[in-house]
Protein backbone atom coordinates (compact mmCIF):
# COMPACT_ATOMS: atom_id res chain seq x y z
CA UNK A 1 0.00 0.00 0.00
CA UNK A 2 1.16 3.25 -1.17
CA UNK A 3 -0.15 6.31 0.65
CA UNK A 4 -0.69 9.51 -1.32
CA UNK A 5 -1.35 12.27 1.53
CA UNK A 6 -3.53 15.18 -0.29
CA UNK A 7 -7.00 16.81 -0.41
CA UNK A 8 -10.12 16.81 -2.04
CA UNK A 9 -11.24 17.39 -4.83
CA UNK A 10 -7.70 15.62 -5.37
CA UNK A 11 -5.41 16.98 -7.94
CA UNK A 12 -5.32 15.14 -11.43
CA UNK A 13 -1.30 14.47 -10.69
CA UNK A 14 -2.57 12.40 -7.63
CA UNK A 15 -4.81 10.80 -9.42
CA UNK A 16 -2.50 9.65 -12.25
CA UNK A 17 -0.35 7.81 -9.14
CA UNK A 18 -3.64 5.45 -8.71
CA UNK A 19 -4.32 4.81 -12.73
CA UNK A 20 -0.76 3.74 -12.82
CA UNK A 21 -0.07 2.03 -9.89
CA UNK A 22 -3.13 0.39 -7.85
CA UNK A 23 -1.49 -0.01 -4.54
CA UNK A 24 -2.08 3.69 -4.36
CA UNK A 25 -4.10 4.79 -1.44
CA UNK A 26 -5.28 8.75 -0.99
CA UNK A 27 -5.50 9.95 2.62
CA UNK A 28 -7.43 12.96 2.40
CA UNK A 29 -7.02 15.85 4.62
CA UNK A 30 -10.25 17.00 5.79
CA UNK A 31 -9.61 20.26 7.25
CA UNK A 32 -8.02 21.65 4.58
CA UNK A 33 -10.19 19.81 1.48
CA UNK A 34 -12.48 22.45 -0.20
CA UNK A 35 -14.75 19.57 -0.38
CA UNK A 36 -16.45 18.45 2.97
CA UNK A 37 -19.72 16.96 4.30
CA UNK A 38 -21.99 15.30 1.59
CA UNK A 39 -20.30 16.80 -1.38
CA UNK A 40 -17.02 14.87 -0.34
CA UNK A 41 -19.01 11.43 0.44
CA UNK A 42 -20.67 11.68 -3.43
CA UNK A 43 -17.57 12.69 -4.80
CA UNK A 44 -15.30 9.98 -3.28
CA UNK A 45 -17.92 7.50 -3.89
CA UNK A 46 -18.15 8.38 -7.90
CA UNK A 47 -14.51 8.10 -7.98
CA UNK A 48 -14.74 4.31 -6.02
CA UNK A 49 -11.20 5.06 -5.51
CA UNK A 50 -9.29 3.56 -2.56
CA UNK A 51 -9.25 6.10 0.01
CA UNK A 52 -10.10 7.11 3.84
CA UNK A 53 -10.38 10.38 5.40
CA UNK A 54 -7.51 11.98 8.03
CA UNK A 55 -9.82 14.25 10.39
CA UNK A 56 -6.51 15.64 12.18
CA UNK A 57 -6.94 19.18 13.12
CA UNK A 58 -10.99 18.89 12.16
CA UNK A 59 -12.85 20.37 14.72
CA UNK A 60 -16.12 18.40 16.58
CA UNK A 61 -18.79 19.38 14.83
CA UNK A 62 -16.94 18.90 11.03
CA UNK A 63 -16.53 15.54 12.03
CA UNK A 64 -20.33 15.33 13.41
CA UNK A 65 -21.45 16.59 10.08
CA UNK A 66 -19.95 14.07 7.73
CA UNK A 67 -20.71 11.41 10.10
CA UNK A 68 -24.38 12.08 10.01
CA UNK A 69 -24.42 12.68 6.33
CA UNK A 70 -22.32 9.03 5.76
CA UNK A 71 -25.42 7.58 7.66
CA UNK A 72 -27.93 8.74 5.19
CA UNK A 73 -26.17 8.49 2.16
CA UNK A 74 -28.00 6.86 -0.05
CA UNK A 75 -25.00 5.80 -2.54
CA UNK A 76 -22.46 3.28 -1.79
CA UNK A 77 -18.72 4.83 -0.75
CA UNK A 78 -16.16 3.40 0.99
CA UNK A 79 -14.22 5.33 3.66
CA UNK A 80 -12.93 2.97 6.74
CA UNK A 81 -12.71 5.30 9.44
CA UNK A 82 -16.60 6.34 8.82
CA UNK A 83 -16.69 2.42 9.26
CA UNK A 84 -15.30 1.78 11.99
CA UNK A 85 -16.91 4.87 13.73
CA UNK A 86 -20.31 3.70 12.71
CA UNK A 87 -19.80 0.12 14.21
CA UNK A 88 -18.88 2.20 17.27
CA UNK A 89 -22.38 4.01 17.34
CA UNK A 90 -24.27 0.86 16.59
CA UNK A 91 -22.47 -0.89 19.54
CA UNK A 92 -22.99 1.94 21.96
CA UNK A 93 -26.64 2.51 21.00
CA UNK A 94 -27.11 -1.71 21.33
CA UNK A 95 -25.02 -1.10 24.79
CA UNK A 96 -22.68 -3.45 23.78
CA UNK A 97 -20.17 -1.14 24.56
CA UNK A 98 -20.44 2.04 27.16
CA UNK A 99 -21.95 4.67 25.32
CA UNK A 100 -19.54 7.54 24.88
CA UNK A 101 -20.99 9.55 22.12
CA UNK A 102 -24.48 10.21 23.39
CA UNK A 103 -24.67 13.26 22.22
CA UNK A 104 -24.24 12.18 18.53
CA UNK A 105 -26.31 8.99 18.78
CA UNK A 106 -29.35 11.03 20.39
CA UNK A 107 -28.95 13.54 17.13
CA UNK A 108 -29.10 10.54 14.81
CA UNK A 109 -31.42 8.25 17.04
CA UNK A 110 -33.59 7.66 13.78
CA UNK A 111 -31.23 6.68 11.04
CA UNK A 112 -29.24 4.65 13.55
CA UNK A 113 -32.45 2.77 14.23
CA UNK A 114 -33.02 1.92 10.65
CA UNK A 115 -29.56 0.45 10.11
CA UNK A 116 -30.15 -1.33 12.85
CA UNK A 117 -33.34 -2.64 11.55
CA UNK A 118 -31.72 -3.88 8.68
CA UNK A 119 -28.68 -5.60 9.85
CA UNK A 120 -30.55 -7.70 12.32
CA UNK A 121 -32.73 -8.20 9.19
CA UNK A 122 -30.07 -10.22 7.44
CA UNK A 123 -30.53 -13.04 9.47
CA UNK A 124 -33.45 -13.60 7.18
CA UNK A 125 -31.68 -12.86 4.04
CA UNK A 126 -29.46 -16.14 5.60
CA UNK A 127 -32.01 -17.95 5.21
CA UNK A 128 -32.95 -16.95 1.97
CA UNK A 129 -29.89 -17.60 0.29
CA UNK A 130 -30.00 -21.42 1.21
CA UNK A 131 -33.64 -21.50 -0.92
CA UNK A 132 -35.11 -24.49 1.51
CA UNK A 133 -38.99 -24.03 1.41
CA UNK A 134 -39.03 -24.77 4.79
CA UNK A 135 -37.23 -21.53 5.13
CA UNK A 136 -38.87 -19.69 2.74
CA UNK A 137 -42.38 -20.29 4.97
CA UNK A 138 -40.60 -19.06 7.81
CA UNK A 139 -39.31 -15.99 6.13
CA UNK A 140 -42.84 -15.04 4.89
CA UNK A 141 -44.65 -15.12 8.54
CA UNK A 142 -41.89 -11.58 8.57
CA UNK A 143 -43.29 -8.00 7.23
CA UNK A 144 -42.07 -7.38 3.85
CA UNK A 145 -40.74 -4.09 3.27
CA UNK A 146 -40.61 -3.50 -0.95
CA UNK A 147 -39.16 0.47 -0.21
CA UNK A 148 -37.03 1.34 -3.02
CA UNK A 149 -35.55 4.12 -0.37
CA UNK A 150 -31.48 3.43 -0.18
CA UNK A 151 -30.43 5.88 2.71
CA UNK A 152 -28.22 4.32 5.06
CA UNK A 153 -27.18 1.93 1.69
CA UNK A 154 -23.37 1.53 3.19
CA UNK A 155 -24.43 -1.04 5.73
CA UNK A 156 -22.86 -3.23 3.74
CA UNK A 157 -19.59 -2.10 4.27
CA UNK A 158 -19.58 -3.01 7.94
CA UNK A 159 -19.80 -6.78 6.93
CA UNK A 160 -16.26 -6.86 5.77
CA UNK A 161 -14.77 -6.66 9.55
CA UNK A 162 -14.78 -9.68 11.70
CA UNK A 163 -14.86 -7.52 14.70
CA UNK A 164 -18.73 -6.05 13.34
CA UNK A 165 -20.30 -9.74 14.51
CA UNK A 166 -20.08 -9.03 17.51
CA UNK A 167 -23.38 -7.09 16.56
CA UNK A 168 -25.44 -10.06 16.96
CA UNK A 169 -24.25 -11.38 20.23
CA UNK A 170 -26.67 -8.50 21.90
CA UNK A 171 -30.59 -8.68 20.16
CA UNK A 172 -32.19 -5.34 20.49
CA UNK A 173 -36.29 -5.81 21.03
CA UNK A 174 -37.08 -4.83 16.84
CA UNK A 175 -38.64 -7.41 14.49
CA UNK A 176 -36.67 -8.41 11.54
CA UNK A 177 -38.32 -7.26 8.05
CA UNK A 178 -37.38 -8.83 4.54
CA UNK A 179 -35.85 -6.14 2.83
CA UNK A 180 -37.30 -6.67 -1.21
CA UNK A 181 -35.30 -4.42 -2.55
CA UNK A 182 -31.73 -4.45 -0.59
CA UNK A 183 -31.67 -8.56 -0.70
CA UNK A 184 -32.58 -9.09 -4.07
CA UNK A 185 -31.76 -6.40 -6.65
CA UNK A 186 -28.58 -5.57 -8.23
CA UNK A 187 -28.54 -1.95 -6.49
CA UNK A 188 -24.48 -1.95 -5.18
CA UNK A 189 -23.03 -0.72 -8.06
CA UNK A 190 -24.00 -3.35 -10.12
CA UNK A 191 -23.48 -6.26 -7.21
CA UNK A 192 -26.03 -7.79 -5.55
CA UNK A 193 -26.44 -8.74 -1.56
CA UNK A 194 -24.64 -11.48 -1.81
CA UNK A 195 -21.43 -10.24 -2.99
CA UNK A 196 -21.15 -7.93 0.32
CA UNK A 197 -22.77 -11.28 2.54
CA UNK A 198 -20.68 -13.95 1.21
CA UNK A 199 -17.03 -12.97 2.64
CA UNK A 200 -14.32 -15.16 5.36
CA UNK A 201 -14.99 -12.56 8.26
CA UNK A 202 -19.47 -13.63 8.13
CA UNK A 203 -19.77 -16.69 10.49
CA UNK A 204 -23.66 -17.16 9.90
CA UNK A 205 -22.37 -17.10 5.65
CA UNK A 206 -19.17 -19.61 6.43
CA UNK A 207 -21.17 -21.85 8.14
CA UNK A 208 -24.16 -22.20 5.38
CA UNK A 209 -21.32 -22.26 2.37
CA UNK A 210 -19.98 -25.12 4.72
CA UNK A 211 -22.84 -26.96 4.58
CA UNK A 212 -23.35 -26.77 1.12
CA UNK A 213 -19.65 -27.80 -0.10
CA UNK A 214 -19.63 -30.24 2.83
CA UNK A 215 -17.22 -29.21 5.07
CA UNK A 216 -19.05 -28.25 8.27
CA UNK A 217 -21.51 -31.11 9.76
CA UNK A 218 -25.03 -30.79 8.83
CA UNK A 219 -26.38 -31.15 12.48
CA UNK A 220 -24.26 -28.05 13.58
CA UNK A 221 -25.91 -26.13 10.43
CA UNK A 222 -29.57 -27.64 11.76
CA UNK A 223 -28.75 -26.23 15.49
CA UNK A 224 -27.00 -23.18 14.23
CA UNK A 225 -30.26 -22.44 12.05
CA UNK A 226 -33.04 -23.47 15.43
CA UNK A 227 -31.08 -20.67 17.24
CA UNK A 228 -31.47 -18.30 14.96
CA UNK A 229 -34.89 -18.92 15.02
CA UNK A 230 -35.71 -19.29 18.51
CA UNK A 231 -33.87 -15.64 18.44
CA UNK A 232 -35.70 -13.94 15.48
CA UNK A 233 -39.06 -15.51 16.93
CA UNK A 234 -38.30 -13.75 20.29
CA UNK A 235 -37.98 -10.43 18.67
CA UNK A 236 -40.69 -7.42 19.08
CA UNK A 237 -41.64 -4.52 17.90
CA UNK A 238 -40.39 -1.25 18.83
CA UNK A 239 -41.31 2.34 17.57
CA UNK A 240 -38.73 4.67 15.98
CA UNK A 241 -38.47 8.11 17.11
Amino acid sequence: MKIVNTTAPIQIEDLKKYFSDNEVVFFIDYKNSSLKGKKLLIYLGNLDIPCDINFENSNSEEINEIISEYLNLPSLVNIPILEKITIQLLFEKKNIFLEKNKELIEKNNVILNEWILKLESLPLYNMYTIGNNCFSDFINEFETVDTLELKGINFVNLLKYEEFYTFYEKISEIKPKFYTHLFKEYIYKGKNLYAYWANENNPMFLLTYGIASGVAKPEQHIEAKIKALEEISSYETIKTE
